[in-house]
């Protein structure tokens, strides 16, 4: 490993423990506030019972949505550090871009792949919230939706990104 490929998985490093001290926070602030930050039987059972319970999920998209967001910014700031190598050297560059294609990063990058997907949906699910004023039972459905999206073009996107891996 070279010296820019061990400061990009530095970088990388950071990044990755920053968004997992984030999503800490956000799971302990709902352990405080929200009487709860692990699913349990009883929260399932509530989510199959129509009325008040389905505003569990709806708090649920909300804290996966800030992780995503978190997640997502993170990619954007390592992504502008490396893309940004090319000015002191394209033979840096290179040598840092060969890592993308190492099953690791493919994996990760299929992570990433599912946290932009989830984060846009449910984006716009939340702007025509807003617009349209819809009630809890249409945004949940909306929910379902985004949640349908994204595994579908999710698993769509994964084949694609792994498929030098393994093929």
């Amino acid at each position: 490993m070279t010296l820019p490929q061990f400061l990009f998985f530095l970088g990388f490093t950071i990044v990755a423990l920053v968004v997992i001290a984030f999503t800490v926070v956000v799971l302990r602030s709902a352990r405080f506030y929200d009487g709860g930050a692990f699913p349990t039987g009883a929260m399932i059972m509530r989510l199959a019972r129509p009325g008040r319970e389905r505003v569990e999920l709806q708090r649920w998209a909300f804290y996966v949505h800030r992780i995503s967001g978190a997640g997502v910014f993170g990619f954007l700031c390592l992504h502008v550090v490396d893309v940004s190598l090319f000015a002191f050297s394209p033979a840096v560059y290179d040598n840092v871009h060969s890592l993308y294609g190492t099953a690791v990063m493919r994996v990760i990058e299929v992570g990433l792949l599912f946290a932009l997907l989830f984060h846009t949906f449910n984006g716009l699910r939340l702007v025509s919230v807003d617009v349209k004023d819809l009630g809890i039972v249409a945004s949940t459905r909306v929910l379902y939706v985004v949640l349908a999206s994204t595994l579908v073009f999710g698993i769509v996107g994964a084949y694609y990104i792994l498929k030098p891996v393994f093929l």
